[in-house]
């Protein structure tokens, strides 16, 4: 059966690629990617190339390319459903039975009822705050200096102490008891003699999917009691393992670089100072899960996390993470182990703006932290210091960061700098050794023959691959070129399909992830030559340049067409036809 698009993208964002190949084969980080003996022909040398940015893999030696689905389909010799199937099982996830497609339609009649649901909430808690029942709640709000428009934007809300309030409201809507259970906003009573409110007391924090879509709410209680905060139970449509607060908002900013903070208030505070690329993660430790959704919109962090102890541990938790997914990451806390919100508050955007210009590259904090524990006045501190931090070096794939930082680390210790550097060379080959052992062992272990197809044409496919990459890469170009281009342009069939994806990830995300682009095509084959559009990166260019090669492309596929139609008629009318078109052809220009 053909399995719903967001149930296929869930199974994939739930299998990190690095952590599946690498069950297979043993990689190595090198920047961004991870490198290995190619499990698909006999190599010497890695040039089997794992992109954990884009969650794709690809084979300088032998062209083998494709998605997580494309990587199982292959090593298992298996077809795409089997595929899915292998790894919803690795992530826990139910797939819908293939006899059972009403069910599949079941659970999406039941989202479509929590959406709705959700979104009543929380315009009944939006209408509870600004009634007299919510006066405590405004006043918190008030003093916590929010402004109005700010809160009206967030849709903060109050859910009444009265026990069934919103219960009531759902039914008087003609919602039934069992979609309210499940959607976690009313719960059953211990005695099992009815249901009630599952927020009750509280200031409310409706929380968006990407999609700007109620998902789900956190809730702060106003007066005593416990826990301070509440957030709803993991349902069919809410995760908090995957949920990021302010995720929508920040994702309309276009910004690779995000903020990540810690709570509801922080991340609402920074928005309204003008910092409008934060996210928070749910009052939960910050994961892989977290990571994968984050690295569709993001290529660099600046963590800010409280700095006090919790603060500090759970930004070293972070830390690596972030880094094997591929982000950048910068660390800043504010000083005096003031929150982000009370900083702003006391000092004003200004002066925040400066500390995030400040924050500092993550071995730099991570050696900070380290220091804290030892008394370099001491002599055997200074060598545990010094082998500690040589450790954390060694993990730097750049030589500059690693020499930077040893320099660094000679200056706080007085150590030699080239004793230091030893240390970190006896590291990084030691670990070269032993991977590649492990690598050349499961390498006779998985090898495979490979199947290389004839690609074709070559100036042809790669003038449709660079259109492809470019409409994937700027929402502008595509929708310039949706204009310009026909079906019978591409002499591939299978890129026209690539092109209309693309298009439609543009109008329902708002941006294009190549392995999610990869998953349209269920075919290991077809996810071969899709995957190659992104393989390679082109390099950057000048807005000229970039217009010079567009229109070298799209001129090069219609002309093309054209020549191949003029080569198959013999009628008259048509030839003259076509004739004409080949000369308008030779005055198109566009402009990005």
């Amino acid at each position: 059966m053909r399995y719903p698009r967001e149930i296929v993208e869930e199974v994939r964002l739930q299998n990190d690629i690095v952590e599946v190949i690498s069950q297979y084969v043993p990689l190595k980080k090198k920047g961004n990617s991870y490198f290995g003996l190619c499990p698909f022909h006999n190599e010497k040398s890695p040039s089997f190339s794992v992109n954990s940015e884009k969650q794709f893999y690809y084979c300088f030696g032998c062209g083998a390319a494709g998605n997580v689905f494309g990587f199982v389909m292959e090593m298992e010799n298996c077809d795409f459903p089997e595929a899915l199937k292998k790894l919803a099982d690795r992530a826990h996830i139910t797939l819908p039975e293939p006899e059972k497609n009403a069910q599949a339609i079941a659970v999406e009649q039941l989202k479509e009822r929590l959406f709705e649901i959700h979104s009543i909430a929380g315009r009944f808690y939006y209408d509870v705050l600004q009634s007299e029942e919510g006066a405590d709640a405004r006043s918190y709000i008030e003093g916590r200096k929010l402004q109005a428009a700010v809160s009206r934007k967030f849709g903060l809300g109050y859910a009444p102490e009265r026990r069934n309030a919103l219960m009531e409201h759902l039914k008087e809507k003609g919602y039934a008891i069992n979609d309210m259970l499940q959607s976690g906003l009313v719960i059953e009573n211990k005695d099992k003699n009815g249901y009630h409110d599952r927020f009750r007391g509280r200031l409310m924090f409706p929380i968006f999917d990407f999609q700007g879509r109620v998902v789900g709410f956190g809730g702060r209680i106003i007066g005593k009691g416990e826990p301070k905060y509440l957030n709803s139970p993991e349902t069919i449509l809410f995760s908090k393992s995957r949920n990021l607060y302010g995720l929508n908002f920040a994702k309309a900013e276009r910004k690779k670089e995000l903020i990540l903070v810690e709570g509801y208030m922080d991340m609402i505070s920074l928005y309204q100072g003008g910092f409008r690329n934060v996210v928070a993660s749910l009052g939960t430790a910050f994961n892989q899960e977290h990571a994968r959704t984050l690295k569709k919109f993001a290529e660099d962090i600046i963590l800010l996390y409280d700095s006090d102890e919790a603060g500090t541990n759970a930004a070293l938790r972070a830390i690596p993470v972030l880094c094997t997914n591929g982000f950048r990451v910068r660390v800043m806390q504010v000083p005096n182990g003031k929150d982000p919100d009370e900083f702003i508050k006391q000092n004003g955007a200004l002066e925040f703006s400066k500390l995030l210009v400040n924050a500092v590259h993550y071995i730099s904090f991570e050696i900070a932290c380290i220091q804290k524990k030892y008394n370099l006045d001491n002599p055997e501190h200074r060598v545990r210091f010094a082998t500690e931090a040589a450790d954390i070096l060694s993990k730097l794939d750049n030589a500059i960061e690693r020499n930077v930082y040893a320099g660094e680390v000679c200056r706080m210790t007085g150590v030699e700098e080239a004793a230091i550097r030893s240390e970190i060379d006896k590291r990084v080959q030691k670990e070269e050794i032993a991977f590649q052992n492990k690598a050349e062992k499961k390498r006779q272990m998985n090898q495979k023959a490979s199947n290389v197809k004839n690609p074709g044409e070559k100036g042809l496919l790669e003038a449709q691959r660079s259109i492809l990459y470019y409409c994937a890469s700027e929402q502008k170009i595509y929708e310039k070129l949706v204009s310009v281009l026909e079906k019978e342009d591409f002499t591939e069939e299978l890129y026209d399909r690539v092109f209309e994806a693309i298009g439609q990830l543009w109008r329902n995300n708002g941006n294009v992830f190549p392995a999610e682009l990869v998953s349209f095509f269920e075919d290991g084959a077809e996810q071969k030559p899709v995957t190659e559009i992104f393989a390679i990166q082109l390099p950057a260019q000048s807005k000229e340049d970039l217009q010079k090669s567009i229109n070298e492309a799209v001129k090069l596929l219609k002309r093309t067409k054209i020549v191949n139609l003029m080569a198959d008629t013999t009628d008259a009318e048509e030839l003259q036809r076509l004739v004409e078109a080949k000369r308008r052809l030779d005055s198109l220009y566009i402009t990005i």
